[in-house]
């Protein structure tokens, strides 16, 4: 990786482009104690790309998630309510309201856990069965059949995919906010009353 670093830097040099060493900054998926130096300089090692939010935003859709599961507890602690009907009604709120903007999250092992643990756990609320029963995770999920908060997650973001790649260039929002008058200049001074 310092190799490559350090021939975009002589690449750079010569088409008069200068790397600003402290701005540059890298990331690697494997665990290396070595320092990567450019011109005898060190460059930092980060952990997150770009300010990634994606654990943050989870925990706030899951507490999110939770509130809603609070507001609508009367139909979710209800032993007479049937499980049909909760079952519509955590599709319906809970799950929309825990994986809102979920299109754009990246996420880790450590979020889709988080986010199946909520899930399980809300599930077993619905049932009125409690951890120390110890009942699996698949016969809740027979009981309850809700859907998975990971597998709905993955359809919301092959979705958004699939938007983005039928969106054209020749759309007027774009074309209105990247407007620039073409033909002339603008005369001097301000614009005639009318």
């Amino acid at each position: 990786m310092e190799e490559q670093l350090n021939v975009l830097n002589n690449i750079s040099l010569e088409s008069g482009l200068k790397m600003h060493k402290e701005k540059t900054k890298y990331m690697n998926n494997f665990e290396s104690n070595k320092d990567i130096t450019i011109d005898k300089e060190k460059i930092e090692k980060v952990e997150t790309y770009l300010k990634d939010t994606t654990k943050e935003e989870a925990k706030c859709r899951i507490r999110a998630g939770w509130s809603c599961f609070g507001r609508n507890r009367e139909i979710f602690l209800d032993d007479k309510m049937p499980i049909s009907l909760k079952r519509q009604v955590y599709d319906q709120c809970v799950l929309p309201t825990m994986t809102y903007g979920c299109q754009t999250w990246s996420l880790t092992q450590a979020t889709t856990q988080k986010l199946r643990v909520a899930q399980r756990a809300m599930e077993r609320k619905l049932i009125g069965i409690k951890l120390a029963d110890r009942v699996k995770c698949s016969e809740t999920r027979k009981r309850t059949q809700i859907q998975d908060i990971v597998d709905f997650v993955a359809k919301q973001k092959w979705k958004w995919a699939e938007h983005v790649a039928r969106l054209k260039d020749n759309r007027w929002t774009l074309r209105v906010t990247e407007w620039q008058p073409r033909n002339g200049k603008r005369s001097r001074g301000r614009q005639a009353r009318r």
